[in-house]
């Protein structure tokens, strides 16, 4: 089977929830042991077979860009796309289009790590030919997260808002800000200011497209606020959690 070579790191946004950590810093380029966080992801797309990779930038943009430079330093071609203004992400996924050339592509959060084989979730989507796939963490947590509900054989079926009841017939997970998006579920989205989720995956559940989760059960970290980030970075410096095991 063919695999996946290109992919999208979503890193666009301001970084709020560090807190006064990214005030100067954009949140992918904070510290995490000797690497920044999202050089994390560049290794584990070169060691994963991906050739490009591209990466929306906007807040502190230049010191990304400087930083990372052409992807060379990681084994993977790094292309930019520059937002005057923040488009959230299917904005971002849609104004980022002309670089993918009409392939499928891997789309991920700079602030989460894994050991997730996201070769694995490619076949996945690709076996139950669908237009989108979602990796999901399995979980009942729904006062933290607005979690995704399927049933039992990965169907996407739909979001619950935080708090709210949960179903009893049906399985539910945190989506782990990592999804494959064919150029048809790209079709749902316009490059102005919108989430994936109200631009795509809402009118496309409507249309009966071919959703699917790819429910995964290993290591997964969200470190997208503050006290998360410092709490895995002293894991990791601990040997609570390995670093190359996310990289792989």
């Amino acid at each position: 089977m063919q695999r996946l070579a290109t992919a999208m790191i979503l890193a666009a946004g301001y970084g709020t929830r560090m807190q006064d950590l990214s005030r100067d810093v954009p949140k992918p380029l904070l510290p995490m042991n000797h690497l920044r966080l999202i050089e994390i992801a560049l290794h584990k797309l070169a060691n994963q077979g991906f050739q490009r990779v591209v990466i929306n930038v906007h807040y502190i943009a230049r010191s990304i860009m400087e930083f990372l430079g052409d992807g060379s330093r990681y084994g993977v071609e790094i292309l930019y796309s520059q937002e005057t203004h923040l488009l959230d992400t299917g904005g971002g996924i849609a104004h980022a289009e002309h670089y993918f050339r009409g392939e499928t592509i891997l789309t991920l959060n700079a602030d989460v790590i894994s050991d997730i084989d996201f070769q694995a979730l490619y076949h996945h989507h690709v076996q139950h030919r669908a237009v989108a796939t979602m990796a999901v963490f399995p979980s009942r947590n729904n006062r933290d997260y607005r979690l995704v509900i399927y049933d039992d054989w990965n169907r996407l079926k739909g979001f619950l808002p935080r708090s709210r009841p949960l179903p009893e017939s049906d399985l539910t997970g945190i989506f782990m800000g990592y999804a494959i998006l064919s150029p048809a579920a790209r079709a749902y989205l316009t490059p102005r200011p919108q989430s994936v989720i109200d631009a795509f995956y809402l009118p496309a559940l409507q249309n009966k497209e071919p959703l699917f989760v790819y429910p995964f059960r290993g290591q997964w970290y969200d470190v997208g606020d503050k006290s998360s980030y410092l709490n895995i970075r002293q894991k990791i410096q601990e040997g609570q959690i390995s670093l190359e095991t996310m990289m792989r």
